[in-house]
């Protein structure tokens, strides 16, 4: 008797440790997009592209997405559980886009960077991808604003 209940309890606290793991994320993310140009700082305007907001579901070893709608890109967080500390980006343009859309600093397709910094600061560009030892200048579309929060 004694033994039955032991393993109900177990088999009860089991299943409730894997339903919390399951049902929330393991970290969060605040991001902001700047999309103000140099013509809008001269027109003492801010850009209609500018977004911002927090995503509570990521997990770790699955893609993050974030939609930013009034700039029509897509960015795909990664975290790995193995490495907590690094995390890396990518940035696609939607269908408004060129082909030439998004690259970072560098005509890099992907950012690569650690999770000690408190805040990530990426400049998201359009142009072309770097080859080989190539020095690239592509235009800027933004800034990206990553904040990362409650890793477990």
């Amino acid at each position: 008797m004694l033994l039955r209940r032991i393993f109900s309890v177990m088999i009860t606290a089991t299943g409730l440790f894997l339903s919390v793991d399951a049902s929330a994320g393991d970290y969060i993310v605040s991001y902001a997009f700047d999309g103000t140009t140099r013509e809008d700082v001269a027109a003492d305007a801010t850009s209609l592209l500018n977004e911002e907001g927090i995503t509570k579901e990521c997990q770790y070893d699955r893609s993050c997405t974030i939609e930013l709608a009034k700039s029509d890109l897509t960015i795909s967080i990664d975290v790995r559980r193995s490495s907590r500390r690094e995390v890396v980006v990518y940035a696609y343009g939607g269908r408004s886009r060129s082909a030439a859309c998004c690259y970072f600093l560098g005509g890099d397709r992907r950012f690569a960077g650690s999770l000690a910094q408190p805040l990530l600061r990426l400049g998201i560009y359009e142009g072309h991808a770097r080859k080989r030892n190539e020095y690239v200048q592509n235009l800027p579309l933004g800034l990206l604003y990553l904040q990362f929060s409650d890793l477990r």
